[in-house]
């Protein structure tokens, strides 16, 4: 019985069905070295312009993908941008600020062809490790660092590693590191001057974590404010979620003498509040009114719907990508001895900070009974009644 017979030359490399097309397949396909593929795909010099072209276009017949360990080896950028996040996933889940922050981050990043490599830890110190390893096994070439704190051990750690970094968060704070930030500042002087013109006098704030920049930046502000509009105000540390919100309201409008109005943290956290004093028999805003520093699809849809600060997170996130690639680009040029990149200034670089987004008040109904509290408009056109911004009002 005769068997098959079998060739005993291999196949070439690359042309099989699931194997990898490698720079070896383009340079014999194009007849040159597999150095000057490399020069060639990588962007660098010591090819011709015909010669690069015509690697390019077979590069592309072939459907070939550079790999992500080779182009570290070579030096060249991984195209991804890491993102570490301390906190517990269940908070993450339900905060819509860090989905929005994220998406808005990503769309810019897939735009240049980069990724976006996100992980979560338990600690800062394990952030830090998290840091050290992704640059040290060069698995990405930029870093975005959120949850900026009052002391915070991540910002002499990433100076000291001397790679593209930037901090969400301040102004100050974030050492020589560059930051994009929202002012959070104006954003309290804007709900608080609100409810101060309302007639309220008993103004409680909920907060989320002590430690945090924004927490304390907003602490400030809302005791001067306070005190500049002849209000009382009280500081509570709820800590960021529904729960610690919930128990905190609900301790408040027990005691002898409650607030009037309520600020609090984040979307989630004035939800819950809101649900307390509902389930309470409390009137919103007839007896309470309440506030959130972070607005949403659930807060606009909410009876009533709540008053908040609109600063779009998907903005935010694009700006600070924007941000992040100019730092990875200017790093590139220094680095190619190039100076600045894209023909920018010195002085441009090496601007620290960069406010984002400024914020406005979106007056509704938990505050305000003049505004409008039909959930279907605002949930078609998404327009408050009132912004406002500043000093000025507009009437929608």
């Amino acid at each position: 019985m005769s068997t098959p017979s079998t060739s005993s030359s291999p196949a070439r490399r690359g042309s099989g069905r699931g194997q990898r097309v490698t720079i070896a397949d383009i340079a014999a396909r194009a007849g040159v070295t597999s150095a000057a593929v490399s020069l060639a795909v990588n962007g660098r010099p010591g090819v011709s312009d015909a010669t690069r072209a015509r690697i390019l276009e077979i590069a592309r017949e072939l459907h070939w993908e550079p790999s992500p360990s080779a182009r570290a080896l070579a030096g060249a950028p991984v195209l991804s941008v890491g993102m570490v996040l301390a906190r517990p996933a269940e908070v993450l889940g339900n905060e819509a600020f860090f989905g929005a922050f994220s998406a808005g981050l990503q769309e810019v990043l897939s735009s240049r062809d980069y990724s976006l490599q996100m992980k979560i830890v338990e600690s800062a110190e394990a952030e830090i490790d998290t840091y050290r390893r992704w640059f040290a096994q060069r698995r990405v070439d930029g870093i975005v660092m959120v949850d900026l704190q009052l002391e915070d051990p991540r910002i002499p750690a990433l100076e000291e590693l001397g790679r593209p970094a930037l901090v969400i968060g301040g102004p100050g704070h974030h050492g020589t590191l560059p930051s994009v930030y929202v002012d959070d500042a104006l954003a309290t002087r804007l709900l608080v001057e609100h409810l101060a013109d309302l007639g309220h006098t008993r103004i409680a704030r909920v907060a989320g974590t002590r430690g945090y920049h924004h927490t304390a930046q907003r602490d400030e502000s809302f005791l001067a404010v306070c005190a500049e509009r002849g209000a009382t105000g009280t500081l509570h540390e709820a800590g960021f979620g529904a729960l610690g919100a919930a128990r905190c309201v609900a301790e408040l409008v027990a005691g002898e003498q409650p607030p009037t109005a309520i600020i609090l943290d984040s979307d989630e956290m004035a939800l819950a509040g809101a649900h307390v004093l509902q389930e309470s028999g409390v009137d919103i805003p007839g007896q309470v009114a309440i506030a959130s520093y972070e607005d949403s699809p659930l807060a606009r849809m909410h009876r009533p719907p709540l008053t908040a600060i609109g600063r779009s997170a998907v903005e935010y996130g694009r700006r600070a990508a924007h941000r992040i690639l100019e730092l990875i680009e200017e790093d590139r040029g220094a680095h190619r001895g190039g100076g600045a990149a894209d023909g920018r200034d010195a002085a441009e670089d090496a601007r620290p900070e960069l406010r984002a987004i400024e914020p406005e008040l979106i007056i509704r109904a938990s505050s305000d009974p003049r505004a409008a509290t039909d959930p279907l408009l605002l949930a078609v056109d998404g327009d408050p009644d009132r912004t406002v911004g500043g000093s000025s009002a507009t009437q929608g």
